[in-house]
């Protein structure tokens, strides 16, 4: 009895990581280039539930007592897993806002404190300097000039360390827009060309925040792709699909529930009823 309350406290605890998560993606379903999370479980070890006093006939060496049934132990989070599949391209007209036509390729963008990042959200501004920014504050990043991307190379190497000259995006000018060839165009003039940026394994990207990623291992390599101006990117979050999901946590979370409360209800009166001293 007192594993059955271990062994559906455990799904509830797994019920709740998954409502979280869910919450999450529908919290996202306007951010540009989110990309939606999946939690995945694993079984804990199965137990054989054996007969005491009770020997098998005729004699096994290998099992002194017979088996009736195995009990579940519960689940436990294995990882988060994100899916990266391509959203829907929604038209803007915004001459900063891009696409990328790659669905395993990423803007390359540049914190604060000169980390790089990898995103797919291609809604872009000017900040007060005139650098080319995303939403979250990054600086886009752009190839130095006389590097062609039709060359390929690594932007980042296996040990993290970059391996490509990148330059920030600071435009001077009356007018800019963003050609099919990722080509910053200033006053008419092409004068940069965005660096966008793709890994062998996928999961090597790590979220992080809201439609950031960040590199976990492995190097990430210069993608020569096509771009989409006047397009963003949404999120491919299936508000239907998560809402579903999201009843059949309530539902599961629910039913452990319930299980917790007969357990423990056997257990009083085992305590008070069965095993009640009489005089």
């Amino acid at each position: 009895m007192i594993r059955g309350i271990y062994t559906a406290s455990a799904g509830m605890l797994c019920e709740t990581i998954r409502q979280d998560i869910i919450a999450n993606n529908l919290a996202n379903v306007d951010t540009a280039g989110f990309k939606t999370d999946m939690a995945v479980f694993k079984e804990l070890p199965t137990m054989n539930i054996k007969r005491v006093n009770e020997s098998i006939y005729p004699p096994n060496p290998f099992r002194k007592t017979p088996t009736i049934g195995q009990l579940g132990t519960g689940s436990v989070l294995d990882e988060v897993y994100t899916n990266f599949a391509a959203g829907k391209m929604q038209h803007t007209g915004n001459k900063l806002d891009v696409a990328i036509d790659n669905k395993n390729a990423f803007f390359v963008v540049e914190s604060a404190n000169g980390e790089l990042k990898y995103s797919r959200d291609g809604i872009f501004t000017l900040d007060a300097d005139g650098f080319l920014t995303n939403m979250s504050g990054d600086y886009v990043m752009a190839l130095a000039e006389g590097t062609n991307p039709a060359d390929g190379g690594l932007i980042v190497n296996a040990e993290g360390e970059r391996a490509l000259e990148l330059q920030r995006i600071q435009i001077a000018g009356n007018t800019a827009e963003i050609d099919t060839q990722g080509r910053v165009v200033v006053d008419g003039e092409g004068q940069f060309v965005l660096a966008a940026g793709i890994a062998s394994d996928r999961k090597a990207f790590r979220k992080e925040g809201a439609n950031k990623f960040t590199r976990a291992y492995g190097e990430v390599a210069l993608s020569d792709t096509g771009f989409r101006p006047g397009y963003v990117e949404k999120p491919n979050v299936s508000v239907i699909e998560q809402m579903v999901k999201m009843i059949e946590v309530s539902r599961a979370y629910e039913a452990n529930s319930k299980s917790v409360q007969a357990h423990d209800s056997l257990i009083d009166k085992a305590v008070n009823t069965v095993g009640a001293s009489r005089r």
